[in-house]
């Protein structure tokens, strides 16, 4: 497997990975916008309403069946949030010409894309309202069942309430708010200034050799408009100096979820970042975790327990469930753990054991094309060039003082507490 980073045109990338593990290609068109309340939903709305159909392919009949005509190939929206960048797209995944009775899977489907992105049906200047509502309606539905799933929930509020004026605290789809002013026109003008103005970063893996690939999506490019892209700033590390917050809410659950919100100066531009990684594992991540096996089995204080890292922001998002009545033993274990890293109590099989984990998780990774696809464009947003195989290598060096001294940069910032509404 090559990676190579190709510059097609200002401000437009192509990150061309050359692999002959798999029978079909990859490749996603990617747009990076600021994260901000007003745009986050907006922009969220957009693929899917440009997935409804093209000039050539006018609905989603259409779309199918010239799909189909394709191999089977699928097209999907992409709608990623990277710290405080938004990623909107679309990704295709197609068989390889080498398998398609030499038809050119490859240029077919870059074309179909063309159509879509750069040719939506359109209606008195703007897009098929019939598109436009149906798809705000999803959208807005989607948002709305957002609170259905109290353990993504308690990790959105416990965000809304620390990250209050930083981007970082806009959803990935935003707020269903900002999506009843859009009109047909308003939406497509939208679009055809991202286009305009937005970074893009495509990636593409398969077998197709780079001069060709470089060649077809070089003719793609030139239905974006010439002019400057500039870069979008995802990482911005933010640390208030107040005391801790503690944020309560009560809704009709049966579970209580106790999740909290830490800050460290290190994201992934700090050479310390591989040793946070690590830490991230011993204390949180995987079933080989101190939450794990210390708060949640052999403690019984919780009914689940890890923790999470945003490599762009600096933040470390503790989850948990737990009984109602067990709220100050949980967190009063949750910390208990942290401290015992920052003080050095990590043990050799359980240091090992963490790095197994994530160098596990990276091989892995690399059989996948979408998780390939997605660690690519964050590189790119974040504005390096590494792969999961130069991580990997950074991984196996760090050793157990580094992990501690990582730990000891992480301070507690809120405590947000979903509980039942009669506690």
């Amino acid at each position: 497997m090559t990676t190579e980073r190709i510059q097609l045109r200002q401000g437009v990338w192509l990150n061309y990975v050359h692999s002959d593990r798999f029978k079909t290609g990859c490749f996603s068109f990617n747009l990076i916008c600021p994260l901000t309340r007003p745009d986050a939903a907006p922009n969220a709305l957009i693929p899917s309403v440009l997935l409804r159909g093209s000039r050539d392919y006018p609905d989603l009949q259409a779309i199918s069946r010239r799909l189909d005509s394709l191999y089977g190939a699928t097209v999907g929206t992409l709608v990623r949030k990277k710290g405080e960048a938004q990623v909107v797209g679309l990704y295709a995944d197609f068989l390889e010409d080498c398998y398609g009775e030499n038809q050119p899977v490859f240029q077919s489907m870059m074309d179909f894309l063309k159509g879509l992105l750069f040719e939506p049906v359109e209606e008195n200047g703007g897009f098929l309202t019939e598109y436009l509502d149906g798809e705000r309606h999803n959208l807005e539905n989607t948002i709305a069942a957002r609170v259905n799933e109290k353990r993504a929930y308690a990790i959105h509020r416990l965000l809304a309430n620390m990250c209050v004026g930083e981007r970082y605290a806009v959803p990935r789809l935003g707020e269903a708010d900002t999506l009843a002013a859009l009109t047909d026109r308003s939406l497509l003008a939208r679009w055809r200034r991202l286009l305009a103005e937005q970074p893009v970063e495509i990636f593409y893996l398969g077998q197709q050799p780079r001069e060709q690939v470089t060649q077809v999506l070089e003719r793609l490019v030139t239905h974006l408009p010439d002019g400057p892209r500039p870069a979008v700033e995802a990482a911005a590390v933010f640390r208030p100096e107040r005391p801790v917050q503690y944020v309560d809410e009560a809704m009709d659950v049966t579970q209580g979820k106790l999740t909290l919100g830490l800050r460290t100066p290190i994201t992934l531009f700090d050479e310390r970042y591989p040793a946070l990684m690590l830490l991230n594992a011993v204390y949180g991540a995987g079933m080989t975790s101190k939450l794990f096996l210390n708060i949640r089995e052999a403690q019984s204080l919780c009914y689940y327990a890890n923790s999470s890292v945003d490599k762009f922001k600096g933040v470390m998002v503790v989850g948990s469930g737990i009984a109602f009545d067990r709220y100050q033993q949980a967190l009063d274990g949750i910390l208990a753990e942290l401290e015992a890293c920052k003080a050095g109590q990590i043990t050799g099989e359980e240091l090992e054991s963490a790095r197994s984990y994530l160098l596990s998780g990276l091989r892995t990774g690399q059989d996948s094309p979408g998780r390939l696809d997605d660690y690519a464009v964050g590189q790119a947003v974040a504005g390096l060039h590494g792969t999961m195989e130069d991580l990997a290598g950074k991984l196996r060096a760090v050793t157990a003082e580094q992990v501690v001294e990582a730990a000891k940069t992480l301070t507690l910032d809120t405590v947000y507490f979903l509980k039942g509404v009669d506690q």
